[in-house]
């Protein structure tokens, strides 16, 4: 009788030993997969902000229109914010709160032009300081 309780006991812990083993072989294989997930989509930022970057530099994007896409780029990557780069966060700041799309064209042709003239000449005086940030951002971002 002691002898059939033993084999028992010892092929329940056995079987719950097993199972601990394929349990921790799961959970190493989640966060492997969880690791690359990361990696791939930190690369997936890095390229699209290296891509508007230079589009800003090489006058493919307005600067209005990049750094609103840079500021939610850089977010997700955590490390240097927009802020960072005060001519940028100037602009942005400036552009942030301005109408897009379906609600940029329900206003009126004045006030369109109103707006188009703050952002305009809020890029006109910042154009030069950006230009030098966009070369130190694409410097950082190699280091992200």
């Amino acid at each position: 009788m002691w002898i059939s309780l033993s084999i028992i006991g010892a092929i329940i812990i056995i079987t719950m030993a097993a199972y601990a083993v394929y349990l921790l072989l799961a959970l190493q294989k989640q966060k492997k997969a969880l690791t690359n997930a990361r990696s791939a989509r930190t690369e997936r930022l890095k390229e699209s902000v290296i891509i508007i970057a230079k589009a800003m530099q090489n006058g493919d994007c307005n600067h209005s229109e990049g750094v609103i896409r840079l500021k939610m780029l850089l977010e997700p990557l955590g490390r240097k914010k927009l802020n960072a780069y005060t001519a940028m966060f100037q602009l942005y700041e400036v552009v942030m709160d301005m109408p897009t799309h379906q609600a940029r064209r329900e206003l009126k042709k004045n006030e369109r032009m109103r707006l188009d003239l703050t952002r305009e000449s809020a890029e006109a005086e910042l154009e030069q300081k950006i230009k030098l940030e966009l070369h130190q951002l694409l410097a950082d971002i190699q280091h992200y």
